[in-house]
Formats: structure tokens, sequence, C-alpha cells
């Protein structure tokens, strides 16, 4: 059974109480709210998940409730509830469906640590996967929807996740976030694509998330192998330019986001080295969402990439 094979009123009655469960690659999280506002929302983004009956092992359960401030007795406010204990300080109440979403991300970033986790978009073509790590303003979340709505299989939008000692990506997916302006640039590129309500007022700016394909979803037990690593950049006059980073500095720039390094240790170490030396590493600078989608569509055809400003798009990438 699927989210949306659910009618709403059910979904409503069930995250009330005992919340709904429902499957998040190799994990089973509990939604619950008493929020009706946020209902309508559940239903759209995650209405192609995997629903799972009681009884079963929970990894995350996550509830959104009312809550009261002192200071602020007039302001309606919104707090989590993670596994049954308060979690973090409350928050006010219109933004509580990106909080939701922000809740889901910082569990899978903090609780599984028998993976090693990086942060990282992951899209999949024809088995191999592109690893997308980029700080906040770099375009990864766009470029991810991006590639999801021109065919590409959506593993996370946020985290890669792999055991240590194999390279096997594991897919995660969340609605993927977007802000500002990328939220109309999305609209615009794709008029298919499902977006939520947008959220302003967030620390992040105006927030909406995208509805994960169908595909992705029903494929969510398939792992991938890596075979790219590109560092995006999008600025609005830039020039196309795919250009090879070391594997030095690649290892570097991932360690520094990598979420639990220090706690996994050596075999952290090992695993990220070896993803690093079996994949292409770049630094990809566009300003056009389709002129740098046909550039990976190249590479994951398995051609090798001129992408100097002037060349046709037929920049090699490898090591």
């Amino acid at each position: 059974m699927r989210m949306t094979d659910l009618p709403a009123t059910d979904l409503a009655d069930r995250l009330r109480r005992r919340g709904v469960i429902v499957r998040i690659g190799p994990f089973v999280v509990r939604l619950g709210t008493t929020f009706r506002e946020l209902v309508e929302p559940v239903h759209l983004l995650y209405r192609h998940y995997e629903l799972v009956d009681e009884g079963g092992i929970v990894d995350f359960d996550v509830r959104v409730e009312p809550a009261w401030s002192v200071r602020r007795p007039l302001t309606r406010l919104g707090k989590f509830l993670i596994d049954g204990e308060p979690a973090f300080a409350p928050f006010p109440r219109a933004i509580a469906l990106p909080m939701m979403e922000w809740a889901l991300n910082w569990c899978l970033f903090t609780r599984p640590q028998q993976y090693l986790i990086l942060h990282a978009a992951v899209v999949e073509k024809h088995g191999r996967a592109l690893l997308l790590p980029g700080r906040p303003g770099s375009g990864k979340s766009t470029l991810c929807a991006a590639l999801v709505l021109r065919g590409w299989r959506l593993l996370s939008d946020e985290v890669a996740m792999m055991r240590p000692g194999t390279l096997d990506l594991i897919a995660a997916p969340l609605p993927v976030g977007l802000k500002d302006a990328s939220i109309d640039v999305i609209r615009q590129f794709d008029a298919s694509a499902v977006l939520g309500p947008s959220t302003p007022g967030t620390r992040k700016g105006t927030v909406a998330h995208m509805q994960p394909p169908e595909a992705s979803i029903s494929r969510v037990h398939e792992t991938a192998r890596p075979a790219w690593i590109a560092f995006p950049a999008w600025s609005p006059d830039a020039q196309r330019a795919c250009e090879p980073t070391s594997k030095a500095r690649t290892t570097m720039r991932l360690a520094d986001d990598a979420v639990n390094f220090s706690i996994l240790g050596t075999p952290a170490f090992h695993t990220l080295a070896e993803l690093v030396d079996s994949c292409a590493c770049f630094d990809l600078r566009y300003s056009d969402l389709d002129d740098a989608i046909a550039l990976l569509d190249r590479l994951a055809e398995g051609d090798d990439v001129d992408a100097s400003p002037d060349a046709p798009l037929t920049v090699e990438a490898r090591s």
C-alpha cells in the first residue's frame, strides 16, 4: 500500500493518532502531527511512498505538535518530538512543513551511524551514480531536481550514504528542497514538476519541496555504483565549464562535509578514498540547466566530453 492509496481523511486520522509509517530507503519512519494544515502537503509529497504496517521496528519517530512560549504567549508555535522526546527550540507554526522536512533530514544525518554519510545530492542513470556535493547557494538541489525531471533516478538531494567497506550508494529519497528563485526556476523548467506549497519566512528564505517521481520511489531498494563527483556552481552569467579537480582536493572537500567521518574513523577514511578513486571528479560551472544536463547526459552515455564554452557537447573529466 502506498500513501496515494490512503484517503486524505484516513491520513489525517492516522497522523493525529499514532502516526503514519512510511519507508524511506532502508529506514522505517513514523510521522505524526495534529496540525491539519500538514495533511494535504504530506499526502501530496509522499504519495508514492510505501506505507508500512504497525508492529515492526521504527527507526525514527517524528511528531510535530503545538508549543507554547512564555516569551511569546500569543504566537502560534510548533515543536518536534523525536522518538518521543522534545527536540530543538519551538518554531512558528507557519513554517511547520519545511521544519518537518528539516527534522527528517536531521534524523538521516545524525542517527544511522552504521553508514558513512556525506552531504551531497545523488542521482543515477544506467546504474552509475553522480554525486553533487555543494554548499548552500551552489545550485546543488536545483540541478538535482532538474536531472530527476529529465530521467535521472533520485537517491537523495541531501545525503550520500554507503556502508564502510563498500561503494554501493544507498537510496533514501525525501522530497527535494528548493528555495527562493529555484522554486520558479524548476516550475518553468518542467511543467510536470509537482511542488508542494511555498513557505516564506524560514531561515533559508522561501522554501518549497518537489515530489519525488514514482520511478525513483519504486526503485528505492536499488543501490548504485559511484561514477562521477561534480561540485556544481551556478551563476547567472557563467559560461559552461567542467574542469577536472584532483583526487586529493576532492577527498578533502568531501571530508569537510562528511557528517560522521570522525565517528567512523579509519574505515570511513578508506571508504572515502576508494569512493574518490573510483570517480571522475570535476567542478561544474553553469548558468543554463538544459546545457548542464545535456553535458551530464553525455557523460552518462559513456562519452568523453569537452565542456569548454565554445565547444559542442561532445570535458574530459576522467582521473
